[in-house]
């Protein structure tokens, strides 16, 4: 190996690390990593910079305005209301319904604002039908998951394996490429949780979901209860009967949430936290009558004890792109900037009420918060928190609902019948979005998430680089001899397995770059075709379900769902199993070796 050589595979790992752990800013990484090519003399410029001009990234970068107008002009709301019509609050027509509209609309707009999109109206059709949100969540982001890798801008997965196979002289995929496995893929899964997924799913109750739909007169606090309090011994239903002023929604004890019901039959004990709702006055007396304390809340960089009532309770999900991720509570300054007071964290189905300030946010953390509604709404703009209510209030642009619409399926019959490559036509829808008033420039540029873009044009020459360099090249010939070249299918199953591990465990769009150069280099040293193999790491990479890491839409459903890893394992594990069967049946079958 030569030192040019050492030096790439050096520069790769720690980029790729870089990337993954998030240490530093994936802007700051994709900066270090271009310049470091460079200064080490491993690439020259023009492909060190071809990131920014590789159709994959103008494209991605594009998709986001599109389905950002789509959104906010409420052009998929009506899909939303057919769900509800026609569910009729039967559980099974639910999951029917929800996977197909949410499938449907995630082959052609990004899954991740379809997600986002659809969380509040998911809380109401839970809330409906009596079903567990848990019940709800994990199924929308698989349905998101599924239906995006039935064509080429259903995933930005596909995308950047397109991009990457062009640039390293592999095949270039068309919009509905992968049509015949997706539709096989998603269908399985639909069916899958349809018989298995009520059964697998846990059964847990947030805050949100517990809360009237419209809460306007009464309001939502938490109190402690000190050891002289006349509640201590009581049973909550004696305490707080149906019929009271005051309503009990939940208990916390130990840093272990009780929710509703499955709470009443509990005894009060010292130092118990109760979550309740009531009008102020009433809350107030309950408080002098019974000796009970408010609780304390987090206003930024202190504790402080609560000052009102008079504010409304909800939950706030950090999203996997926030700004705030990896940063410690007391410096968002949200008390600052929107009067957001923290009661409480919850991470992976754990309740966490004590040295608030000092937690580091990471992805899927679920904020319980008190905020007046100008507060949150301002939150809401910026993007970086997902306001959990249980309702659908966000401004919509309803008049250019049919124009929306009507440009992103131009989109789609244009890349489709036409030689215009995707990413001028994406690029033209979103400029069209813009000109026709669906979008306002400045929503157009917060809809792009910078993240993703970045990451695409760091990761991009990494994976040319692995290629030009040899690396990808030794890393076939290694696999060959021990598993040997007569079996191309035995290569494509381990293709697939590795991938989808790899995914699990990093992330979609690294293991794609990663994977791509080396399906490429396996298909030409076997002497086949680099479809199929090309097919495995897009559908591997782009299936992800066992865990919450390897697709973002699963984190963002993990706080509102109160999932654990262990759920994700429970629930997606099987499916990937059974998924990886049968790509390593089908794929053959449409891509011949």
């Amino acid at each position: 190996m030569s030192g040019e050589t050492v030096i790439i595979l050096l520069l790769c790992s720690l980029s790729l690390v870089l990337f993954l752990t998030q240490v530093i800013p994936v802007l700051v990484t994709t900066l270090l990593t271009l310049s470091a090519f460079v200064i080490f003399g491993v690439m020259p410029l023009d492909d060190v910079l071809m990131g920014f001009a590789n159709p994959a990234t103008l494209t991605i970068a594009a998709m986001f305005v599109l389905s950002e107008g789509l959104i906010r002009t409420g052009s998929l709301d009506p899909l939303a209301g057919f769900i509800g019509r026609t569910s009729k609050k039967s559980p099974i027509r639910l999951y029917l319904m929800l996977g197909l509209v949410v499938m449907f609309g995630s082959a052609f707009v990004n899954n991740t604002p379809i997600v986002v999109m659809m969380i509040p109206v998911v809380l109401t059709l839970a809330r409906n039908t009596g079903i567990p949100p848990s019940k709800l969540f994990m199924p929308l982001s698989f349905f998101s998951i599924l239906g995006g890798t039935c064509t080429l801008m259903g995933t930005s997965t596909n995308l950047l394996i397109d991009g990457l196979s062009s640039k390293l002289g592999g095949p270039q995929l068309g919009m509905f490429d992968f049509l015949p496995l997706g539709l096989i893929f998603a269908g399985v899964g639909l069916v899958y949780i349809l018989l298995l997924g009520g059964r697998l799913l846990p059964e847990r109750d947030s805050l949100s979901f517990l809360l009237p739909v419209k809460q306007r007169k009464n309001y939502v606090t938490e109190v402690i209860i000190p050891r002289s309090s006349h509640l201590v011994g009581k049973e909550i239903y004696q305490a707080f009967p149906p019929t009271g002023a005051v309503r009990f929604l939940d208990l916390l004890r130990n840093e272990e949430v009780y929710l509703g019901e499955h709470a009443r039959g509990m005894t009060i004990e010292p130092g118990d936290a109760l979550i309740l709702e009531g009008a102020p006055q009433d809350l107030t007396n309950l408080l002098e009558s019974q000796g009970a304390e408010l609780a304390t809340v987090v206003e930024d960089e202190n504790r402080v004890a609560m000052r009102t009532m008079s504010l409304f309770l909800v939950e706030l999900s950090l999203l996997p792109d926030s700004i705030y991720v990896g940063r410690k509570l007391k410096e968002v300054g949200l008390n600052k900037h929107f009067g957001v007071k923290v009661l409480a964290i919850q991470r992976h189905g754990k309740h966490h009420r004590v040295q608030l300030r000092q937690m580091t946010l990471k992805p899927g953390d679920l904020l319980l918060v008190q905020a007046q509604n100008r507060g949150l709404e301002l939150l809401r703009e910026t993007g970086e928190f997902l306001v959990i209510e249980g309702l659908e209030q966000n401004v919509r642009k309803v008049f250019h609902a049919k124009r929306a619409l009507a440009i992103m399926i131009g989109v789609v019959l244009l890349a489709s019948l036409s030689p215009i490559p995707l990413a001028v036509c994406a690029m033209l829808g979103a400029a069209l979005m813009i000109l026709t008033n669906c979008l306002k420039p400045v929503d157009a540029y917060n809809s792009v998430d910078m993240n993703v873009i970045f990451l695409l044009i760091g990761t991009i020459p990494i994976g040319y680089a692995l290629e030009s360099s040899g690396l990808m090249h030794a890393f076939v010939i290694n696999l060959m001899d021990l598993f040997g070249k007569e079996n191309p299918l035995l290569l494509l199953a381990v293709t697939f397995f590795v991938t989808n591990i790899l995914t699990a465990l990093l992330s979609n769009s690294s293991v794609a770059v990663l994977m791509t150069p080396f399906a490429l280099g396996l298909a030409k040293d076997l002497g086949t075709s680099p479809m199929p193999f090309i097919m495995a790491i897009a559908f591997a990479a782009s299936t992800s379900l066992a865990t919450p890491i390897g697709y973002q839409t699963n984190l963002i459903v993990m706080g509102p769902g109160g999932y654990s890893f262990r759920d994700y394992l429970i629930v997606g594990l099987p499916l990937n199993l059974i998924l990886w069967v049968l790509a390593i049946i089908f794929i053959p079958i449409f891509w011949p070796f």
